[in-house]
């Protein structure tokens, strides 16, 4: 886990604009259901304080002018099991709590019967003239880079057809190919868009963070980071969705960038870079 510790007067993160809170880690031990090799929290990103559900509302309700779109789960994975139901029930009570846009993120393949309670949650976001927002991130395709998202996080393919659930159920879809890495070929991005195309609504990127050294850059990078690759490698990078104060090497391609951005505009999909941009340009849509 991260070096960098939340405490109870700081359990979660704000930024004048969001709030991301979340279940925290699922035990002392390990941070989240599922073990994705690029996971920040694996290296300096704060994983988040865990608080019961009411005193998550509170900390929205006490901190209501330091944001205006709440985003549920950002260091782990609230609603995958064994925390579905409970994860669904913090979403629920936000939603009559708080008037704010909600978005929340999973890789988790929904049942039937959370689908249906997502439906009133987003049904109680359209009546106040808000927005529910359901991401999920699919990294890749290509079976020969699926050590990138290890069992039992579902399949591409499962997580596609959960997208669908969500566009069906009234949320606003939001699809995280991120973040973009450099041995996932391009065309595995283009063909999860093509998979999920007319149901998605924002498609986003992101640059790849790792410490140097650290945990995540041994997972996946296991055989050593390749020299042309390294070639484009920035180091001494801050990053602007967490308050760690951590110098990251990064890795991004403005040539994948703007392959799925043209093949986005080209599909009637918003894409960016960033979530608050993408959202922007989605509200413009209403």
């Amino acid at each position: 886990m991260s070096n960098f510790k939340r405490t109870q007067l700081n359990p979660f993160y704000l930024n004048g604009e969001r709030a991301m809170v979340s279940l925290g880690p699922l035990t002392e031990k390990k941070y989240c259901p599922y073990s994705c090799a690029f996971c920040y929290v694996q290296d300096d990103f704060g994983s988040y304080v865990s608080l019961d559900l009411d005193d998550i509302i509170n900390f929205l309700v006490v901190n209501r002018n330091k944001y205006n779109i709440i985003y549920v789960s950002g260091d782990t994975d609230s609603f995958a099991p064994p925390r579905t139901d409970k994860g669904v029930q913090l979403l629920s009570m936000i939603s009559q709590s708080v008037e704010c846009d909600l978005l929340f993120t999973t890789r988790a393949v929904l049942p039937d019967f959370v689908l249906n309670r997502l439906s009133e949650i987003a049904d109680r976001q359209r009546k106040i003239n808000k927005l529910l927002i359901a991401a999920t991130s699919i990294t890749r395709y290509s079976e020969e880079v699926a050590y990138l998202e290890p069992a039992p996080i579902p399949s591409p393919d499962e997580r596609i057809q959960h997208m669908k659930n969500m566009k069906a159920l009234g949320a606003v879809t939001m699809l995280g190919l991120r973040p973009f890495l450099p041995m996932v070929n391009v065309n595995d991005y283009i063909a999860i868009l093509d998979k999920i195309h007319p149901f998605l609504d924002i498609a986003l990127g992101e640059r790849f963070y790792f410490i140097r050294n650290g945990n995540i850059q041994k997972r996946v990078f296991p055989n050593g980071i390749p020299k042309e690759i390294e070639k484009e490698i920035k180091r001494g990078q801050k990053m602007y969705f967490d308050d760690n104060q951590s110098y990251w090497d990064t890795w991004s391609s403005l040539s994948v960038e703007r392959t799925v951005a043209e093949h986005c505009r080209k599909r009637g999909i918003i894409f960016a870079m960033h979530s608050t941009e993408a959202l922007e340009e989605y509200r413009k849509t209403l």
